[in-house]
């Protein structure tokens, strides 16, 4: 289950200086939740995503992003930060849907 707006209220979503506001991270989570959602099937989970192919997909559901503030969606797909959204990362880089 992504988290909503208010689970990240008190929350600090931030990793090497870098910091996303509750409303970005609640927005985030439910984008890249979309994300796995899309490529899952009827009847299964959705399967874990290698943290890089995630942000490359994360791009192409939102370009205006990358082209008003570039580089900015790298420092979104940072394992702490993925994590700190409410997914889990594997020592391998893939990450994890939650229920």
């Amino acid at each position: 289950m992504v988290k909503k707006f208010k689970d990240f209220i008190n929350e600090d979503v931030s990793a090497n200086g870098f910091r996303l506001g509750p409303r970005d991270a609640a927005d985030t989570a439910k984008n890249i939740n979309s994300i796995f959602i899309q490529r899952s099937g009827w009847f299964s989970r959705p399967k874990p995503i290698h943290i890089d192919e995630l942000c490359r997909a994360y791009k192409e559901l939102c370009p205006d992003m990358e082209l008003l503030f570039p580089g900015t969606i790298d420092k979104i797909f940072h394992r702490e930060i993925i994590t700190k959204l409410g997914f889990t990362v594997d020592a391998q880089g893939m990450v994890h849907w939650q229920l």
